[in-house]
């Protein structure tokens, strides 16, 4: 009897190792379609405790897009004092970049001085980014430092629109990228005095917008859209695209975005996003809108209902991406923090919000989840600059409830330059803080592919071209692996990984 019962034990228990065995081949077989993909993603995990390793991976792995980048912010100080060197300019004491006539201005000194002086070099990489900063009673935050840099450096950076474009290509092109979309300022700098006294006399929107008509906008725009249209032309020969040997950088698609201040008065804002509008209509590389500038200040609190009020009304068929949420509990009364992501949605009918990061505050969380869920309404992280800005990092930072709600994001860089970072480091980011494995890394790669401004056939080309660099970088890591480590690879992924 006792022999009986041990046999039938036996028996079980072959049956049970007979099952699982049979589970794990059929997993092992499953697996093997993808096989260059499990492998990758081994890989990934093997380098996560090695961050040496895991940059050099995440560097060399295909990162779809950007889709939130400042161009003037995204530019390293060391090429804004080449170019400023270049064309003779000044630098005051108060390290703001002049022009020429300016330069005779108490303590000026000319920039081409910092390349014999490496004290004065540092001084200016330092005031046009956040290297090094610590606080100090003029500048007492990372978010003031921040977005004082722009001013800074605007000389130099408003009048390089093709450098930069080009200096950005080539870096992308170095990490990876194959898209990016470039948020830049453009109107007309003459006219905007006079369309704003023009629309100041009327109230309604509709009578804003039928004289600024008839002040010139169409004109503005013409001008502005030639302006573009020369600017990529002299890109594309610097980068001798339509040569037989196009130079690195030239096979990054690009598109741009066009800034509104929000820090301005309503009708300057109103003339400023009218022309973007009229400028995405007619112009195909100028994909969408975007407002811009600190949205914890005076101006923007105080008129954000409006602007997103604005942009309703100039822009309902044209794409827009919205900063919103780019605040923190402290900076603002607490009632600022609890609408911005939702009207920015709701209002102006953004399609992606920037930053995103009050989004504990929202009135409702929950449900404007499931609503940016079912729109879909896309997140533009940024780990590192909303680190430095807001002081927002780790836990606190809502990246893991958006993708547990299912909404979609991308990670973006925002002002690399500035930042002293590149777009791989968020990916690092993502995987150091979050834990993101390989496969949710390559996800949001190509989120930014998908809900770029594209149009639907360019969009299809891209994600073909990334699916094609994907597989390319999958077989590159799983060929520089022995057979044997591949095979314990594939059926450690087969037992480990979920069915």
């Amino acid at each position: 009897m006792i022999a009986a019962g041990q046999a039938l034990r036996r028996r079980i228990i072959l049956a049970v190792i007979l099952l699982a065995a049979f589970i794990v081949l059929l997993r092992v077989a499953v697996l093997a379609d993808e096989f260059d993909t499990v492998i990758t993603a081994a890989s990934f995990e093997a380098a996560r405790e090695n961050r040496t390793a895991l940059r050099a991976f995440l560097h060399r792995m295909p990162k779809g897009g950007d889709l939130h980048t400042h161009l003037a912010g995204a530019v390293y100080a060391e090429r804004f004092i080449a170019w400023a060197a270049q064309q003779e300019l000044c630098v005051d004491p108060q390290k703001v970049v002049v022009a020429k006539p300016q330069c005779d201005r108490a303590g000026a000194l000319p920039v081409s001085d910092a390349m014999h002086d490496q004290q004065l070099y540092n001084w200016l990489v330092d005031a046009f980014s956040m290297r090094a900063f610590l606080p100090t009673s003029a500048v007492p935050t990372g978010h003031d430092e921040f977005f004082a840099a722009f001013d800074k450096f605007g000389a130099v950076s408003g009048t390089h629109l093709v450098d930069m474009t080009i200096d950005q290509l080539r870096r992308y092109d170095s990490e990876n990228v194959q898209y990016v979309e470039f948020m830049v300022s453009s109107w007309c700098a003459d006219d905007r005095a006079r369309f704003v006294k023009a629309i100041s006399e009327t109230t309604e929107d509709a009578a804003k917008l039928k004289t600024l008509e008839a002040s010139g906008l169409g004109d503005c725009v013409a001008a502005r859209r030639n302006v573009l249209t020369a600017a990529i032309g002299k890109i594309r020969s610097a980068l001798a695209c339509d040569a037989p040997k196009a130079q690195p950088g030239c096979g990054v698609t690009f598109r741009y975005i066009i800034q509104v201040n929000r820090n301005n008065l309503p009708d300057e804002v109103f003339v400023q996003t009218a022309i973007a509008a009229a400028l995405i209509r007619a112009e195909p590389r100028v994909v969408a809108l975007n407002f811009v500038g600190p949205e914890d200040g005076l101006v923007a609190r105080r008129d954000y209902t409006r602007h997103m009020q604005i942009i309703r009304f100039l822009a309902p068929d044209v794409p827009v991406a919205l900063h919103a949420g780019e605040l923190w509990l402290g900076l603002v009364p607490p009632p600022d923090l609890a609408f911005h992501i939702r009207e920015a949605i709701e209002i102006a009918g953004a399609r992606r919000i920037g930053h995103g990061v009050a989004l504990a505050f929202e009135r409702d969380m929950e449900g404007l989840l499931a609503e940016m869920r079912a729109r879909p309404v896309v997140v533009e992280v940024n780990l590192t600059s909303t680190d430095l800005i807001l002081g927002v990092r780790g836990k606190d930072h809502p990246l893991p409830t958006y993708l547990a709600a299912g909404v979609p994001v991308v990670l973006s860089s925002d002002d690399a330059g500035i930042s002293r970072i590149d777009l791989t480091n968020e990916y690092l980011r993502a995987a150091r803080d979050y834990g993101l494995e390989y496969r949710a890394l390559k996800a949001i790669a190509r989120n930014a592919l998908i809900y770029s401004f594209l149009d639907q056939a360019q969009k299809r080309d891209e994600l073909a071209r990334f699916d094609r660099a994907s597989a390319e970088f999958e077989r590159s890591v799983a060929s520089r692996q022995s057979p044997l480590q591949n095979a314990v690879a594939l059926i450690k992924a087969a037992v480990t990984s979920p069915p």
